[in-house]
């Protein structure tokens, strides 16, 4: 298929200045909610990179450290790089012995060819420019090295997606001004996946779908 064509309509810098002041404010609600909800990714997610003892690891848009502390748990070497510096800070707070630096996605403030895997859970859905941020981890792999990332299902294939989207169509306010970002189901799509991990440089892509439930607090226990 050919290359979904959106990039000359996003403002790449309204849609990054968007996502980081929301990230910067939502530490803490994050963990509540959608944490419960992430983290059950994150096991298939470093087996996918061959995360294990002795592995040194970039977790990519690390948010409040949930990848970075699992891969630590294997005996792994890890450093943690979000761009908000508040998420940055929640992510430090639970795990003092993990290295967490406030770095871009898409402009990784690290050299070439220094780790064994990558990682990035959900990040990519958050990105301006997610091609870039794959070919940014691929840079900073070794020859070898292993990247794996997560998104979300197609609504129709998520329950949870279905009830927050059905949501927003029935008591929020389309008429909001937001800028314009990359399709958000674009990674969703398994052709789309290995088609852009082989343009980032990546060799033999795989897309397996890992089930999960959403198991949410009650209302009272969110404030």
């Amino acid at each position: 298929a050919p290359p979904l064509t959106y990039s000359h309509m996003i403002d790449s810098h309204a849609f990054r200045e968007f996502e980081h002041s929301g990230w910067q404010g939502i530490p803490r609600r994050y963990h509540q909610a959608f944490g419960e909800l992430t983290i059950q990714s994150i096991e298939p997610l470093l087996d996918a990179a061959g995360v294990k003892a002795g592995t040194r690891v970039i977790d990519i848009a690390s948010g409040p450290g949930y990848v970075a502390a699992a891969a630590a748990r294997r005996g792994a070497t890890v450093i943690g790089v979000d761009f908000s510096a508040a998420m940055v800070a929640e992510a430090r707070g639970r795990n003092p012995e993990i290295e967490f630096r406030e770095g871009d996605a898409e402009h990784l403030p690290l050299g070439d060819i220094l780790f064994d895997a990558a990682v990035m859970n959900f990040g990519n859905l958050h990105l301006a420019r997610p091609d870039q941020a794959l070919a940014e981890a691929c840079r900073v792999l070794r020859p070898g090295g292993r990247f794996s990332f997560t998104v979300w299902a197609k609504p129709e294939e998520s329950a949870g997606f279905q009830i927050v989207l059905a949501s927003i169509a029935k008591h929020g306010d389309p008429n909001v001004p937001l800028p314009q970002g990359p399709p958000f189901f674009r990674f969703s799509e398994a052709d789309e996946c290995i088609r852009s991990l082989h343009d980032a440089g990546f060799e033999s892509p795989m897309v397996i779908k890992v089930p999960q439930t959403w198991r949410l607090p009650t209302v009272e226990s969110l404030f």
